[in-house]
């Protein structure tokens, strides 16, 4: 019986309805004689208003105009067809469910082409079935838009990076005459960092704007890239040494390169260093730990101690240094500390620090022999590298030995500080 459906649908849409009446081997043999000798006729485009879609009638010469846009629609409507067609492999029986899939992908987020394309168990042949209410949209425009998507290569989302444009310069920028060395030898080193990122932090103190900052967006991601896997190698040393630092990610020691400029007068947005920092608490603890920075023209630095200590827990270290002054100044004059001071010991030893009293501070005798120690607020040892060291094979080891050096300083502090 399909041959006669089919005979019915193209008798109907050739205004003979009495065909379709007929039933039995004679209409079969027809519908078969009929679609053998005649050209079946071009499939007219569906109107938003009449029944039976994608079927055109053969009429005395239309206007040469009209039918050049006829036939141009009729193009789009069967691209719209073969372009579905490609979506699936198992053909028309599996439409509905390609459909289904095809709806969450980003090309047809449009409600409109989703409509279309699910509108009916056939693609392209949603619209086709019966009369349809005269509608302001046109189905078969709408699978025609739909259809230009399909046919469109997929391409992979653009990140965000991406998505940003990176903007002209609107200004020239300074260029250093600093020439940062290379590591002997001529290749990279491992345990050393990159001279690439020396270069950045040395660009980045001439230039420091925001604008130097987004044009240079890429070298800066590569930077902290090499100093986030140096920093990995440090906490792995350092925890053979000092146990209770705590273990944690790379990026969770890194300090921010960002400035805290709110009360600065110095509205410089960025730091010219990369630094991160070691403890049994993290970095925003107050516990004593491990400091490391690098910057070029000799400004890397590897220490410990507390800076800038809080009245509360400086009051406990003053305490504990006027109690335990005996055991305070023989951590501060091993041959360790000597080798990274530069041979200095004692208060020596110690860092300037941002703030000292002037005098001592209340509560404690203003002669005693420990006075010079009860002025500071900060309590830091370290030692600075310069670029060649730091380009070179062997510059992991030196910042280990200088946190070696320290473990002792770091702990009686804490025990002080709590």
């Amino acid at each position: 019986m399909a041959p006669a459906k089919t005979t019915g649908t193209r008798a109907s849409s050739r205004g003979s309805a009495s065909a379709v009446k007929k039933t039995g081997t004679s209409m079969a043999t027809k519908s078969k004689t009929t679609s053998k000798t005649a050209p079946s006729p071009p499939a007219k485009k569906a109107s938003t208003g009449g029944s039976g879609s994608r079927k055109r009638t053969i009429q005395e010469e239309p206007d040469e105009d009209e039918s050049e846009e006829e036939d141009v629609e009729d193009d789009g409507e069967v691209e719209s067809d073969n372009n579905y067609k490609d979506d699936s492999e198992d053909g028309d029986e599996d439409d509905d469910e390609e459909v289904e899939d095809d709806s969450d992908d980003d090309d047809f987020q449009s409600s409109d082409n989703v409509r279309i394309r699910g509108g009916g168990s056939k693609k392209g042949k949603a619209s086709t079935t019966g009369a349809t209410k005269p509608s302001s949209s046109n189905p078969a425009k709408k699978v025609k838009t739909s259809s230009t998507t399909t046919s469109a290569a997929p391409t992979k989302k653009p990140s965000k990076k991406q998505q940003q444009a990176k903007p002209s310069p609107t200004k020239t920028f300074l260029v250093s005459p600093l020439k940062i060395p290379r590591p002997k030898g001529g290749h990279q080193v491992a345990d050393a960092i990159q001279p690439a990122t020396l270069e950045f932090l040395r660009d980045l103190k001439l230039n420091n704007d925001r604008e130097y900052m987004m044009l240079n967006q890429e070298r800066c991601d590569e930077a902290k890239a090499d100093f986030l896997d140096f920093i990995r190698m440090v906490k792995e040393g350092l925890l053979e040494a000092d146990p209770d630092v705590m273990d944690q990610e790379p990026k969770q020691s890194m300090l921010r390169i960002h400035r805290d400029i709110r009360f600065s007068n110095d509205k410089t947005p960025y730091k010219d260093h990369f630094s991160c920092h070691f403890s049994k608490g993290g970095r925003k603890t107050i516990a004593a730990g491990y400091y490391f920075s690098i910057g070029a023209n000799g400004e890397s630095f590897a220490g410990c101690g507390a800076w800038d200590v809080g009245s509360a827990a400086l009051s406990r270290v003053r305490n504990g240094i006027v109690n335990h002054s005996d055991r305070f100044q023989a951590i501060l004059a091993t041959d360790e500390i000597k080798r990274i001071t530069g041979g200095n010991s004692g208060i020596d030893a110690l860092r300037a620090g941002n703030s000292s009293l002037k005098t001592g501070p209340k509560g404690f005798d203003k002669d005693h022999p420990m006075i010079e120690f009860l002025k500071k607020k900060s309590f830091a040892i370290g030692r600075s590298f310069t670029d060649e060291q730091v380009v070179n094979e062997g510059f992991l080891e030196e910042v280990l030995s200088t946190f070696d050096a320290c473990v002792d300083f770091v702990h009686i502090l804490n025990d002080w500080i709590g």
